[in-house]
């Protein structure tokens, strides 16, 4: 009797093993520190692209400009598309932080932080390796004719 109890619970045992061990190979899961295989389905990323062009729009919540220009900006971005341009809005409504500051620095344009600090109601497009202003949006200008500017700094 006790051996015949003995090899049904090996038995359960090793049947549960081999279920558990199954559907833990068939949810893709693998063992930590286990190596990946290389297969023809595998596609490493593309290693990542620099901007050609920064485009920092100084920006406050109670600047009536920025209001008006937040709608056009908003539609050159959504036609950029797979441009390399870099949006980037620096937001100064509390004027006690330092973060639109360290990320001008952060970019290597601190440079900018130093003229157009407390200023808003416009974007600035940066060449990225001269870190030269080539553009500048205003509100008062057509999406159209930012577009332009754009593809021209884009190009340049």
């Amino acid at each position: 009797m006790l051996k015949s109890t003995l090899v049904l619970v090996t038995s359960f045992v090793v049947l549960s093993l081999a279920v558990v061990g199954g559907s833990f190979a068939q949810s893709g899961s693998r063992p930590s520190g286990t190596p990946t295989q290389e297969t023809a389905d595998t596609k490493k990323p593309a290693a990542a692209v620099a901007p050609k062009v920064v485009a920092i729009t100084f920006y406050a919540d109670w600047c009536p400009g920025c209001k008006e220009l937040k709608p056009k900006l908003e539609a050159v971005m959504a036609t950029a598309g797979e441009q390399p341009a870099l949006f980037v809005k620096l937001d100064q409504t509390d004027k006690k932080s330092r973060q639109s500051e360290f990320l001008l620095a952060s970019l290597g344009l601190g440079e900018l932080w130093k003229e157009h600090a407390g200023r808003t109601g416009y974007t600035l497009l940066v060449d990225s390796k001269t870190k030269k202003v080539v553009a500048t949006f205003q509100a008062s200008q057509t999406i159209e004719s930012m577009k332009a500017a754009l593809q021209a700094a884009v190009k340049a």
